[in-house]
């Protein structure tokens, strides 16, 4: 019921989402899977952290004037993501197609490994920002 109750909240508030980073010395944009729940209330997202039962952390965001109360962020990252997903995915109604774009991504484009010496060719490249893509066009 818990877990249920979790996918619920990811539904109406969560994002499933593809960060892209660039690096001065690198030619290549590195792509990390995050699924990220935002709330001005700190108890519910600590609530939330306890029942999907992954690592993560909360933050608390820059107020801004538009703003009226503090607001914070739960988030999860890389695997810890994938399994949080691969929890609520079974519970997920609005967001089960991006779950199921962010599986095929890890897959796919081999999230998760090290490339070693020489990197990643470029077909690797080309899989996850085909599915990052995708994953930002599902929203």
């Amino acid at each position: 019921m818990e877990m249920a109750w979790a996918a619920g909240f990811v539904d109406g508030e969560g994002c499933i989402c593809i960060a892209r980073q660039t690096y001065k010395d690198r030619p290549n944009v590195s792509h990390r899977l995050k699924l990220t729940v935002t709330q001005n209330n700190y108890e519910v997202l600590s609530e939330l952290q306890g029942i999907i039962g992954e690592p993560s952390f909360i933050s608390m965001l820059t107020r801004t004037e538009k703003m009226n109360r503090n607001s914070y962020a739960l988030v999860y990252d890389s695997k810890h993501a994938l399994s949080a997903i691969r929890k609520l995915k079974p519970f997920l109604r609005r967001k089960q197609f991006e779950a199921d774009a962010a599986e095929k991504m890890w897959e796919e484009g081999m999230m998760g490994k090290r490339p070693g010496m020489k990197g990643w060719p470029p077909e690797v490249y080309q899989t996850r920002e085909k599915w990052a893509r995708k994953i930002t066009r599902l929203k």
